[in-house]
């Protein structure tokens, strides 16, 4: 009996144990690919911005390149300052809007 009950429960932690790692096998996200492809990753903050948590400042231009700006690679990651920090502010164009 107890040959019985120390086998369910090295089974038991067995497939507990094993559990984290075949669900994190299956997520879609690949960090490391995003990271090596992005020129100086992770590009500095080249102008004044706001930091907000939900990204809304940052992706009101850059979700789809609005006026120039580059196109963010990944949109659904919403703490921009988590990564990017600033960098030298460029001065502004002659004829450029305050």
């Amino acid at each position: 009996m107890k040959l019985l009950l120390r086998s369910c429960v090295v089974a038991s932690l067995t497939a507990f144990l094993t559990l984290p790692v075949v669900v994190s096998a299956d997520e879609p996200e690949n960090y490391g690919k995003d990271a090596q492809s992005a020129e100086n990753s992770p590009p500095r903050i080249p102008h004044l911005s706001k930091d907000t948590s939900d990204g809304r400042y940052c992706l009101s231009c850059h979700r789809t390149g609005h006026k120039g700006a580059p196109e963010t690679p990944h949109p659904e990651r919403l703490s921009c300052t988590g990564c990017h920090v600033q960098g030298e502010i460029k001065a502004r164009k002659k004829g450029a809007r305050k």
